[in-house]
């Protein structure tokens, strides 16, 4: 093919036509950005390309966003009572409406908010499923299940054996169940998922929210309960919230006219109102809201797509509506992990570079982005999962065309021959048309999550460059290892960039890897039986994220250091890895993540990595490991941070070189010594030259060897610091003032076998302190061998602990008395003893 190319290209033109011809092209070019001035454009990037892109919101409450619906929510409340006087057995009330109407919403209200305590008998099981177009019975019976029963899967597939199990769970409990979304679950489908309800106890509900009235008549033991849109004065009332927030605005008359007709053409639908809010959100440009007023979009007629929602999409800048569009590959009701949507965006050169941040975090936030817009929802609360309304995800599948498709076994062949973005993950394909279409599919850049036996074509798809056999969310996990054929077909993907064969059970990595050149991340996460990674690793010159969590692995290759793309390289819990072998030829390496490995020394040099934000510990080396002064240059080192190993610090003056006070950005702080806790005078000098900056949140001292700690310690110029853990620094006899830290929360000290008497050094070094101890709610003392007196202190308000809940001692034998703990405690709520003296434990029971 390449060499008839090459005769076309040889016979059609001449050279010097070629070079003539890109002069020409080049010239036009100059005379278009010089008149880019004239014609008012201006370069697409980060930056704000209309008025409609603004900073990101706080996601909404849900709760918050209910307007015009107390009479709706009412009579849900009095169907959940009725039968507490009289009933059926089980009652199942349907809620319907259109779609975008809040069925959801006022289900999610009353289910959250119910009040069993006004109930003579309340329920003892609360159970929601997510029904949408399923209605297979066994997979509804399993969902259930496994909801109530809190089981992670059922073994059982037999639906009858299944109903048989439910009936015996749910015998004599009082059970609140919603099915929301249903779509098509007709009436003998029905009797038989309902018979596994009829062991329940008496004044059992159902709510089920659907779009269909049939669907109502087949499930309902009572009427529907029809939902209507909600009144106009009460769309304004949510307009104006997401528009402009929680507070009130002062516009001029002119403005609310604007926005008062842009509620009217909403036709009194939640989901619309909220999507346009959420556009105009702190828009106070007249002209931009008469364009939304205006725009011919309203008179678009798409099958299942509100108007509202298409122009909220129009007004999207142009990088998230590529981004909004290939979340089409989702099925409905699917729920995201943020991270590895992420990950599939940057491995599709979906985001945009910035100066100043990294790629995941533009990526995290056009996620915000799309939330404050509402085109995303947090699922239950959870900030890094996502999901789409039914709407929104018809919205995004109109907005990708053909270029993405969510799998299913009547999926057409055309779509699965053209479309670039193809998921299966809510269905086992098995059907040999389908797979045919699928390995005839010469554009396919996405495949999520195939059943491994299905595999044996991947060599056909060339252009892929995002593939996982990793269920991400609620799919169970593999037992079997990865065949070697597999991976040889994978090694044949040179344009793969996302390689996810996580829970796989791999066992080898052939050499062929290295094929994959333009591989940009790979994720070996949970291959527990992987012990090494091929020399061949090198030749990944594109590869950006290296992920191999849980590994078996025990030394990395020498070529990794070839890798001058990575920037994450993760060897979490990698147990076995005890040396690490990288140097400066990573010049790219921003995150590494070390926890929970076997490494005890890091290499020389570490300091030239300048670009590394991320590092998880430090592990100073004896004799030709790092050197502590090394982190000097890491200023910009974030989040938890750790150091291990300095019994290894030989020059004092190496500790004030690391600099740790001017790292700013580090949340938290582990200082480590390792077994033989040295010199106690050495220890202190060590601990003084690694003062952290202010801002310090959390601090934790292990093993240290000194008589008494540093001045910073307990110094109440860390006005931050929330939580302190002091573990076995065994030569201490004298407790920090740690009462001088005003934000402290939690505050941990065990191990501590030479402090004999906790006194007035505890709460203040003779400043002044009005109250020390003010905000702690936590306080553990264990392992106390010698402690044998508890000093307090007069403050005001009548005491020091005044805010503490939860008090535990444990293995402190010579403590004695009640005397020794404090006397007013106004906000416990546990206490808790163990293995301490028997006079202390009957001194509290007087």
């Amino acid at each position: 093919m390449l060499f008839k190319v090459r005769n076309f290209i040889s016979s059609r033109l001449n050279v010097k036509d070629v070079d003539q011809r890109i002069k020409d092209i080049l010239g036009t070019l100059i005379h278009i950005v010089d008149q880019k001035q004239h014609l008012g454009l201006s370069e697409v990037g980060a930056q704000p390309i209309t008025s409609f892109q603004r900073a990101c919101a706080t996601p909404w409450v849900e709760e918050s966003d209910i307007y015009g619906r107390d009479a709706d929510k009412q009579a849900v409340i009095d169907f959940l009572l009725s039968d507490e006087v009289d009933g059926d057995k089980l009652s199942v009330l349907p809620i319907v409406g259109m779609g975008g109407m809040g069925k959801t919403t006022l289900a999610q209200l009353v289910y959250k908010e119910v009040d069993d305590k006004v109930m003579e008998k309340p329920f003892n099981i609360k159970a929601w499923i997510t029904v949408s177009e399923e209605s297979d019975v066994l997979t509804l019976t399993k969902k259930i299940y496994e909801e109530v029963a809190n089981s992670l899967s059922s073994t059982v597939d037999e639906a009858f054996k299944l109903q048989l199990k439910l009936k015996e769970f749910l015998n004599g409990k009082k059970v609140l169940l919603v099915l929301d979304d249903v779509w098509n679950v007709d009436h003998k489908r029905w009797c038989d998922l309902k018979s596994s309800f009829e062991s329940t106890a008496h004044g059992s509900k159902i709510i089920v929210t659907t779009r269909s009235a049939k669907v109502a008549s087949d499930l309902g033991t009572l009427p529907k309960h029809d939902l209507q849109i909600i009144p106009e004065e009460d769309c304004w009332k949510l307009f104006k919230k997401h528009a402009f927030g929680n507070v009130e605005p002062s516009v001029d008359r002119e403005l609310e006219v604007i926005g008062r007709q842009i509620v009217q053409k909403c036709n009194g639908l939640p989901l619309a109102v909220k999507s346009l809010g959420s556009l105009l959100h702190s828009v106070q440009d007249i002209k931009d809201w008469k364009n939304v007023l205006n725009n011919d979009i309203w008179n678009l007629r798409e099958d299942n797509i509100l108007p509202a929602l298409w122009l909220s999409y129009y007004y999207l800048p142009p990088y998230l509506k590529r981004c909004f569009a290939y979340c089409s590959i989702f099925p409905k009701d699917y729920t995201i992990d943020n991270k590895y949507l992420i990950l599939w965006w940057m491995a599709q050169d979906l985001l945009q570079p910035h100066k100043t941040k990294t790629l995941e975090e533009v990526g995290e936030e056009y996620v915000k982005d799309l939330v404050s817009r509402s085109f995303f929802k947090y699922w239950r609360g959870c900030e890094h999962l996502i999901t789409m309304h039914d709407l929104v995800n018809d919205l995004a599948m109109f907005a990708s065309g053909e270029c993405c498709l969510s799998l299913t076994d009547k999926s057409s062949d055309v779509l699965i021959k053209n479309a670039r973005h193809i998921s299966c993950l809510e269905c086992n394909i098995t059907d040999e048309k389908i797979l045919k279409d699928l390995y005839e599919n010469k554009v396919l850049r996405t495949l999520l999550y195939l059943e491994m036996h299905n595999v044996e074509h991947l060599r056909s798809m060339q252009f892929l460059r995002v593939l996982s056999f990793s269920p991400q969310i609620g799919i169970g996990v593999y037992d079997a290892p990865i065949k070697m054929e597999l991976l040889n077909s994978i090694c044949n993907l040179k344009l793969l960039r996302y390689l996810d064969l996580s829970y796989s059970g791999l066992e080898e990595i052939p050499d062929k890897i290295g094929t994959l050149y333009n591989l940009q991340t790979l994720l070996l996460r949970f291959c527990s039986r992987l012990t090494s990674l091929p020399d061949s690793i090198g030749n990944l010159k594109h590869l950006r994220y290296l992920d191999l969590s849980y590994s078996s692995i025990e030394k990395l290759p020498d070529t990794i250091c070839q890798l001058h793309e990575l920037h994450t390289l993760i060897l979490y819990g990698c147990r076995k890895l005890t040396q690490l072998w990288i140097n400066n030829d990573l010049i790219n390496l921003r995150c590494l993540d070390i926890s929970l490995t076997g490494v005890r020394e890091l290499p020389r040099q570490m300091s030239k990595l300048e670009n590394l934000q991320k590092l998880t510990k430090f592990v100073v080396g004896k004799d030709s490991g790092a050197n502590i002064k090394e982190l000097g240059k890491l200023n910009d080192l974030h989040g938890d941070f750790g150091i291990e190993g300095l019994e290894n610090v030989v020059n004092v003056e190496d500790a004030w070189e690391a600099n740790l006070i001017d790292k700013k950005h580090i949340t938290a702080l582990e200082l480590e010594w390792n077994g033989d806790i040295g010199g106690s005078v050495e220890a202190r000098k060590v601990l003084d030259g690694l003062q952290p900056h202010s801002d310090l949140k959390e601090l934790c001292i292990y093993n240290y060897g000194g008589t008494t700690f540093s001045d910073w310690v307990g110094s109440p110029s860390f006005s931050c610091m929330k939580e302190v853990n002091l573990i076995d620094c065994k030569n201490c006899f004298m407790l920090p003032p740690l009462g001088q830290l005003l934000s402290l929360e939690k505050l941990r000290i065990m191990g501590l076998d030479k402090v004999v008497r906790i006194g007035d050094e505890f709460y203040s070094d003779d400043s002044v302190i009005t109250k020390p101890f003010k905000s702690l709610k936590f306080l553990h003392f264990s392992r106390m061998e010698e402690w044998k007196e508890w000093a307090f202190v007069e403050a005001e308000d009548g005491g020091v602990f005044t805010n503490l809940k939860k008090l535990r001692l444990g293995d402190c034998p010579k403590l004695k008395g009640a005397s020794c703990l404090p006397d007013y405690l106004p906000s416990l709520e546990t206490l808790g003893i163990k293995d301490t003296s028997p006079d202390l434990v009957a001194s509290l029971s007087d």
